[in-house]
């Protein structure tokens, strides 16, 4: 078993470019397709919400389902490697059907196929990514390896956003005089998802096959494991303190993230009135944080520990994310035709990338050390089920998130299909409030993180219980 020693860089490299596929699938989520069906086509906020939701519901309950499978399943090419490999092609095939509906539907043809080929991506990303995820935490069973294994999941997930968010929108929503803003036009949007179906198809296929060197060395399905009925394998997660700290504070997070994510385009193009070519380069901010997050993490984890690591990014994260708007809001914050405009929005957004990053690697990490602890009290490798279980409340709150997000904009009387020039002062002001909600349960999540109980030393000490009990095996 390769668990215990590191990883050559080939494979870490290998098994980061498999976040490709969900970063662009996540990005684009966050940038284009609310905005797209809302402001483009015409769909109501409430609506997209709702679509929106379903989707993640949907997303949520098969993800549980996609890791109880996984940890069961039985093959020559191991429990992951078979489920990354059949969802590639479907998965392209869904995101590019998402952004090309047919001309002239209604409210509730728009609806109906937000929701259905919502469904279809996440579905396909699940049967792909919940394996992914499982995959990373079985590559080693070392503390601060681990660490590294999740940095470099993290490092490609930030070059996948930027080529979405930078290179995506500057390539296919440029400025124009037809539109205020390049974002409005819906000429680009059948072209950046056909883009990035193609890249994700081929970063999960790179993914599978660099790694496939590890299946011989991976944990297979034990017998024991199969006897185990689902409501005690619940029951045994929950009853893991540092599960529930984890499930908790994911679940907090989310609702904050499903607000953000949202209403963030509206924000750029209404309240900053920011042309596409300027949002571009402000995503260079918030992105180029993300690595320097990430590369900090593992340092600080050896200075002070996961769990401090995690909570002090849950605290930076929202600050960061509201300071600039609520300065904004109170008169305080430079006019638009100041020169630290931007460069002030850069910065805000650069710290809570920097956040965002340490948070990610460090929830990623504390997640394998939950895995192991399991392992160590129930006798069950089940890395599948663990972080699905994980990624379950994080979706039923980011639905939650969507929907609070969409029926907010229909509360607040927020025009769809405007210019950012007929649109009032009133509305504006409200969209900016509407967005503040989310620190709310951003801050909220340090709270349920104060729990985790998983350090150093009682991570070597079950890793080195482990290995002495495999050996009697």
């Amino acid at each position: 078993m390769h668990s215990s020693v590191l990883l050559p860089v080939r494979t870490k490299l290998a098994y980061g470019l498999g976040q490709v596929a969900e970063t662009i699938k996540a990005t684009g989520f966050d940038i284009f397709l609310f905005f797209y069906f809302t402001q483009v086509l015409g769909l109501s906020g409430t609506l997209a919400g709702i679509a929106v939701m379903i989707a993640l519901i949907f997303d949520a309950v098969t993800d549980p389902l996609a890791g109880y499978v996984s940890d069961h399943w039985r093959s020559r090419f191991g429990r992951r490697h078979p489920f990354m490999l059949v969802a590639a092609v479907p998965l392209g095939l869904a995101w590019f059907g998402l952004f090309m509906p047919p001309a002239s539907l209604s409210q509730l043809g728009l609806f109906c196929w937000l929701a259905g080929f919502a469904i279809l991506v996440r579905g396909t990303m699940t049967l792909y990514y919940v394996p992914y995820l499982a995959l990373g935490a079985e590559l080693t069973a070392d503390y601060q390896e681990r660490t590294s294994v999740a940095a470099w999941r993290g490092i490609c997930g930030v070059l996948a956003a930027a080529l979405v968010a930078v290179v995506g929108l500057s390539l296919f929503f440029p400025d124009s005089v037809e539109f205020e803003n390049g974002l409005l036009n819906p000429a680009g949007y059948p072209k950046v998802a056909l883009a990035g179906a193609i890249i994700m198809v081929l970063a999960i296929l790179l993914s599978a096959w660099g790694t496939r060197d590890r299946i011989a060395s991976l944990p297979r399905a034990s017998d024991s494991l199969a006897r185990v009925p689902v409501r005690e394998d619940v029951a045994a997660a929950w009853h893991n303190r540092s599960f529930r700290a984890l499930f908790i504070g994911t679940m907090l997070v989310a609702v904050s993230i499903g607000i953000v994510q949202t209403l963030n385009m509206h924000l750029n193009v209404y309240f900053w009135q920011l042309p596409s070519s300027a949002i571009a380069l402000l995503a260079i901010g918030l992105l180029a944080g993300w690595p320097v997050g990430i590369l900090l993490a593992k340092p600080l984890h050896r200075r002070f520990d996961k769990k401090r690591t995690i909570i002090v990014a849950a605290l930076i994260g929202p600050l960061a994310s509201n300071i600039a708007v609520v300065s904004r809001l109170a008169g305080v914050f430079p006019d638009q035709d100041n020169v630290l405009f931007e460069p002030l929005i850069f910065l805000v957004l650069f710290v809570s990338g920097m956040a965002a990053g340490l948070a990610m690697t460090s929830g990623a990490s504390m997640m394998a050390d939950v895995t192991q602890e399991h392992q160590f009290r129930t006798g069950r490798r089940q890395e599948g089920f663990l972080f699905s279980a994980v990624a379950f409340t994080g979706k039923m709150a980011a639905a939650v998130g969507y929907l609070v997000a969409g029926v907010g904009l229909d509360l607040i009387g927020f025009p769809v299909q405007a210019e950012p020039s007929q649109v009032l002062p009133e509305h504006v002001t409200r969209l900016a409030l509407l967005n503040l909600s989310a620190c709310l349960f951003g801050f909220a999540s340090v709270s349920a993180y104060c729990f985790y109980s998983i350090d150093r030393d009682r991570q070597v000490q079950t890793a080195q219980e482990l290995a002495a009990r495999d050996s009697l095996l």
